[in-house]
């Protein structure tokens, strides 16, 4: 596979993570029988992971420009 295809394929499913993600994020801030509290604190963890799989999408992406083919061998 080439880098393109590498890239594409790590966008597309880190976009499915990322979309779920925000929709639990959402999901926790429009709960109607759920404390104000506890559901600010579901939207921000939700959004909080999407945030940070976008973080790992760049970091992924960076290792496939690289060269990098396999990440696991790093640890």
């Amino acid at each position: 596979m080439d880098h393109g295809k590498k890239i594409a394929a790590t966008v597309l499913i880190g976009a499915v993570v990322i979309l779920y993600f925000v929709l639990y994020g959402s999901l926790g801030f429009s709960l109607p029988d759920v404390p104000p509290v506890l559901r600010i604190f579901l939207g921000i963890v939700g959004l909080g992971m999407a945030g940070g799989m976008i973080k790992v999408i760049i970091d992924r992406i960076r290792e496939i420009r690289k060269g990098e083919d396999d990440d696991l061998s790093n640890y």
